[in-house]
C-alpha cells in the first residue's frame, strides 16, 4: 500500500496549528440526504476509514467523515477516495480537538 500524507503544518502564534494534506481513505458508509419534515435537505455524508498511515498532523484522522457534495458521483463502499485533510488548532486548551474538515476527495 503506498503511502500519500503530503502536509504542511504550520504553528502560529498564541499556540495554533494547522495542518495540510492529502489523505487516503475507504468509503466505509453512505448516507444519502435527508428530506426533514420542515422541508429542508440535511446534506449527505460519506464516511470514511483511514487507508494509509496516520498523518503527521496536529490530531489522529479517527471519525471521519466528508459532505457527499464533496465526493464524485457514483462512489460505492469500499471505493478508495483521496481527500484534501485540513486540521486546525486553535484553542488554548491542552484537551480541546482539533477542527477538522475532509474534502473535496477523488477516486484514487
Amino acid at each position: 500500500m503506498a503511502v500519500l500524507a503530503v502536509g504542511t503544518l504550520l504553528v502560529g502564534c498564541g499556540g495554533s496549528s494547522e495542518w495540510s494534506g492529502q489523505v487516503k481513505f475507504k468509503v466505509t458508509d453512505i448516507k444519502p440526504d435527508e428530506k426533514l419534515v420542515s422541508g429542508a435537505t440535511w446534506p449527505g455524508t460519506v464516511f470514511l476509514e483511514l487507508d494509509q498511515e496516520q498523518p503527521d498532523g496536529p490530531a489522529p484522522i479517527t471519525n471521519a467523515s466528508a459532505k457527499l457534495t464533496d465526493v464524485p458521483a457514483g462512489i460505492a463502499v469500499g471505493d478508495a477516495l483521496t481527500c484534501t485533510v485540513h486540521e486546525r488548532d486553535d484553542s488554548k486548551l491542552d484537551d480541546a480537538e482539533p477542527v477538522q474538515e475532509i474534502g473535496p476527495c477523488q477516486k484514487s
